[in-house]
């Protein structure tokens, strides 16, 4: 398995491709691929695609946008004005893999891949998802797990089709770090997995700021 930066035509055909293969192939929450130009996509000035290869070939991605000018595409729904000063945020996105990988945690790898970028490269202290809802109409447990928590209330998502119930969620990168170090029953794999070697990278981002 192998991660990379969506910087050549080529990866950034793959995100396309993956794109099409999940939102609209199989889960079809979209008509067509390019139906986000006007939606999610106006944030790639900023934004960076993580790709996930295997043997060469593209099964998953997730899209990492650090805050701006412009904002975050979960200020649509949202009000982040409280969380702003002295943090820095960073939403993940369109993250996804193609239905025959799902059973290998491609998806959890991509998201470790995105919060190791958003501490290492955007200093990240806070990590927002708008993620779809479960089955009771709440966060997923599987977010909850890391440490994420809503923001507002579930909402109808109108930039896909049948306007599914979506939920923003946001993740305090230090209290998620401070929970992996203690025991948290069943999910504390969970935790250690994201967050058991962040001295790592979070000193590597030191080291290098110290170097400028």
């Amino acid at each position: 398995m192998e991660f990379r930066l969506a910087r050549s035509a080529a990866d950034k055909d793959a995100v396309l491709r993956l794109r099409e293969a999940v939102y609209v192939q199989d889960q079809g929450r979209l008509a067509d691929a390019a139906d986000t130009a006007a939606t999610f996509d106006r944030f790639d000035a900023s934004a960076e695609y993580i790709v996930a290869y295997a043997d060469g070939e593209p099964v998953g991605t997730v899209k990492v946008v650090p805050d701006s000018a412009a904002g975050l595409p979960c200020d649509d729904v949202v009000d982040l004005t409280e969380l702003r000063p002295g943090n820095r945020l960073v939403e993940f996105g369109h993250l996804m893999t193609l239905p025959g990988v799902r059973q290998r945690r491609i998806g959890v790898a991509l998201m470790r891949e995105g919060l190791v970028r958003s501490v290492r490269e955007h200093r990240a202290t806070h990590i927002l998802g708008d993620f779809f809802v479960d089955d009771t109409g709440r966060l997923r447990d599987f977010y909850t797990a890391i440490g994420f928590e809503p923001v507002g209330e579930p909402y109808p998502d109108a930039r896909f089709q049948e306007a599914p119930l979506s939920v923003v969620g946001v993740l305090d990168i230090a209290d998620a770090v401070s929970r992996s170090r203690t025991v948290e029953g069943g999910r504390i794999e969970l935790l250690r997995f994201f967050f058991g070697d962040f001295d790592t990278y979070a000193d590597g981002l030191r080291e290098a700021a110290r170097g400028r």
